[in-house]
C-alpha cells in the first residue's frame, strides 16, 4: 500500500515534520539506546542524577515507559490516525510543539531539576497534547471505533501526572503502565497483525482458504480478560484473584495469536516480527499471573516479558513497517533489521532468565541490556536515513511493483 503525497514539503525541515513518525521514531530509537547505556553504567558503577525523591529504578522505568514508549506511541498514532480517519497527518507547528514537549521532559528528568511544576508541564504535557492532537482527528471524523485509543492516552496522561506528583507507589504505577501498554498492544496489535498477514497472504495465494481468522469470539474473550486482569492489577486486588485473571488472559492471547497463521509468514521477517512480538503479551501475562502462586517466580519476569519482548519487539516491528510504508518503500526487513528483531527477542529471553536465576542476575542483566542496545542501534542504522530522507516517489514505487509482478509471471 502506498501513501499518496499530494503536497510535497519544499525543505528538509518541512519534510521531517510532515508526519509524526519521522521525529518521534527518531526520538524513540535514540532514547532506547541512551537510557539503556546509562542504566548499564549505573548497574556496573553506580552513581546517577535523578529528580528529587526518585530512585534510579524509578527513573529507569519512567524514561522507558513514558519517554521511549511515549515517543513510539506518538509516532505510530499520528501516522496511523490519518489513515483511520481519512485526513492529512498532523504536521508543522503542532508537531514541532509536541516534540519540544517530549524533549523538555527528557531535559527536566535527566537534569535532576528540583521543580515539580516543570516535571508535570513537560512530561504530562506531552501526553495531554498528544491526546488532544489524536482526539481532534478522531472527533473531527466522527470515528467512534477509535475512541478507545483516546481513552487510553488520557489514562497514560493520568499515570504520568500521578508519577510526577509522587502520591502513589511509583513502582506499582510503572507496573500498571506496563499492563496498560500491553492492553494497547492487544487492541491495536490485535487489529493490524492479522490484517497485514491476510493482505500478505492474499498477494501470494489469492485463492487460499487458510487465512487468519476474522475478529470473533476468541478475540473478544482475550481482550475482555486482558481488560479485567489489568483493572485487577491496577486496583491491587487480592493477588490470587488478579493472578488467576492474568493467567487466563495470557492463555486466551495465545489462542488468539494461533488463529492468525503466523508461521505462514516465516519467510517475511517484517511480518513475522509482529506475531513474535505479540506472543510475548501472553508470555508476560502468564508469568505475571504465576508469580502470585509460585513464590520463587518474581513479578520482574512477567513485567520484563511484556516490557522487553512485547513492547520492544512490537515497537521495532511496527516502527520499521510504518517508516517503510509511509515513505513508499518496499515492505522488506532486510538483513540489518532481521538481526535487530533477533537481538530484541534474545534480550527479552535473557532478561527473564535474570529474574529466574538470582546467582547469575548481574551477568544476565548486563547481557540483556547489551542486546537491547544492539537491537536499537541496528534499527537506527537502518532507519534514521529513511526517517530523515525523502520518500520514494509514487511512480518509482509503482514501477518496482510492476517489475515484481513481471518476474512472478
Amino acid at each position: 500500500m502506498f501513501i499518496p503525497l499530494d503536497d510535497h514539503p519544499k525543505t528538509g525541515f518541512a519534510r521531517y515534520f510532515s508526519n509524526g513518525f519521522r521525529p518521534l521514531f527518531t526520538a524513540c530509537a535514540i532514547q532506547a539506546i541512551v537510557v539503556m547505556i546509562l542504566w548499564l553504567i549505573y548497574l556496573g558503577r553506580g552513581g546517577a542524577v535523578t529528580p528529587p525523591g526518585w530512585s534510579m529504578i524509578e527513573w529507569h522505568g519512567h524514561e522507558l515507559l513514558f519517554g521511549f514508549v511515549g515517543a513510539a506511541v506518538g509516532g505510530f498514532l499520528l501516522a496511523a490516525v490519518s489513515k483511520w480517519v481519512g485526513r492529512p497527518p498532523v504536521s508543522g507547528a503542532p508537531l514541532v510543539v509536541l516534540v519540544l514537549f517530549w524533549l523538555a521532559g527528557r531535559a527536566v528528568t535527566w537534569s535532576g531539576l528540583d521543580n515539580l511544576a516543570a516535571l508535570i508541564v513537560s512530561n504530562t504535557g506531552y501526553w495531554i497534547l498528544l491526546a488532544c492532537l489524536v482526539g481532534r482527528e478522531i472527533l473531527a471524523a466522527g470515528n467512534r471505533r477509535n475512541f478507545v485509543v483516546l481513552v487510553m492516552l488520557l489514562i497514560m496522561a493520568g499515570f504520568s501526572l500521578a508519577f510526577q506528583v509522587g502520591l502513589v507507589d511509583r513502582i506499582h504505577l510503572l507496573e500498571s503502565q506496563v499492563l496498560v501498554i500491553a492492553l494497547m498492544i492487544s487492541l491495536i496489535g490485535g487489529r493490524i497483525t492479522p490484517a497485514f498477514t491476510r493482505n500478505w497472504m492474499m498477494r501470494r495465494q489469492p485463492v487460499s482458504e487458510h487465512k487468519p481468522a476474522q475478529f470473533g469470539l476468541w478475540d473478544k474473550v482475550a481482550v475482555g480478560l486482558s481488560v479485567l486482569a489489568t483493572l485487577a492489577w491496577v486496583a491491587q486486588a487480592p493477588s490470587m484473584f488478579s493472578g488467576g485473571l492474568l493467567i487466563l488472559a495470557g492463555i486466551s492471547q495465545w489462542v488468539r495469536l494461533a488463529r492468525w497463521r503466523g508461521f505462514a509468514s516465516l519467510s517475511e521477517p517484517l511480518l513475522f516480527a509482529l506475531h513474535l512480538g505479540y506472543l510475548w503479551v501472553g508470555v508476560g501475562f502468564v508469568l505475571l499471573g504465576l508469580s502470585a502462586f509460585v513464590p520463587a517466580l518474581t513479578v520482574s519476569a512477567g513485567i520484563h516479558a511484556l516490557g522487553v519482548g512485547a513492547m520492544g519487539g512490537m515497537i521495532l516491528a511496527v516502527a520499521a513497517r510504518a517508516a517503510l510504508g509511509h515513505t513508499n518503500r518496499e515492505l522488506k526487513a532486510g538483513v540489518i533489521m532481521s538481526m535487530s528483531f533477533l537481538a530484541i527477542h534474545l534480550a527479552a529471553l535473557v532478561r527473564i532468565l535474570a529474574a529466574l536465576i538470582p546467582n547469575s542476575a548481574m551477568m544476565l542483566l548486563m547481557l540483556a541490556g547489551t542486546l537491547w542496545v544492539v537491537a536499537f542501534v541496528l534499527f537506527a542504522a537502518r532507519y534514521l536515513p529513511v526517517l530523515f530522507g525523502p520518500e520514494e516517489s509514487l511512480s518509482e514505487a509503482l514501477k518496482r511493483e510492476k517489475g515484481k509482478v513481471g518476474v512472478r509471471s
